[in-house]
């Protein structure tokens, strides 16, 4: 997805947690809207950190959508964004609806943001270490394998040739 749409899903999200917050609903309401914008911010700022990392393949022919000013534009609009709307949040915890959680409780939110991001993080690396073990024990069993039948294949032949000259 480009980085307008996925502002824009960040944008929806949280002006229905500002919607909740005016009509006063209950704070699972306001936590589920926190929930959706959350989610949609988690995805602007992969897409951002994605755009930073990502590499082409080695075959990959090169190709760019827009000029880099309007590249960079589009991310910095989304860094600011973000910025602003987790600053609102902030305000939220502090003096808004959220306040019976206070400054305490904003802190324990982001505690617990980072644990998650670190627990993914942590089993993404996992995943990645687990598979490279597969392909290194897969490949190096493949060449024994592969071994095992040359040696066989050899010691066949190794007795039919001595069979074909009368030797055997």
């Amino acid at each position: 997805m480009d980085p307008i749409s996925l502002m824009t899903a960040a944008t929806a999200a949280f002006n229905g947690i500002k919607k909740a917050v005016e009509i006063g609903r209950e704070v699972q309401d306001v936590y589920s809207e926190l929930s959706k914008w959350a989610s949609a911010a988690g995805n602007l700022q992969a897409f951002i950190n994605q755009k930073k990392t990502k590499k082409p393949g080695i075959f990959e022919s090169i190709g760019f959508n827009k000029s880099e000013t309007a590249e960079a534009f589009d991310v910095y609009a989304a860094q600011v964004q973000i910025r602003e709307m987790e600053g609102e949040i902030y305000h939220m915890f502090l003096y808004g609806a959220l306040n019976h959680l206070g400054l305490e409780g904003y802190r324990e939110f982001i505690q617990l943001r980072k644990k998650v991001r670190e627990d993914r993080e942590a089993l993404i690396k996992e995943q990645m270490r687990r598979r490279e073990l597969f392909f290194y024990y897969a490949f190096w069993g493949s060449m024994l394998f592969l071994a095992i039948m040359v040696a066989i294949w050899s010691v066949g032949e190794f007795f039919n040739l001595g069979r074909e000259a009368g030797k055997w």
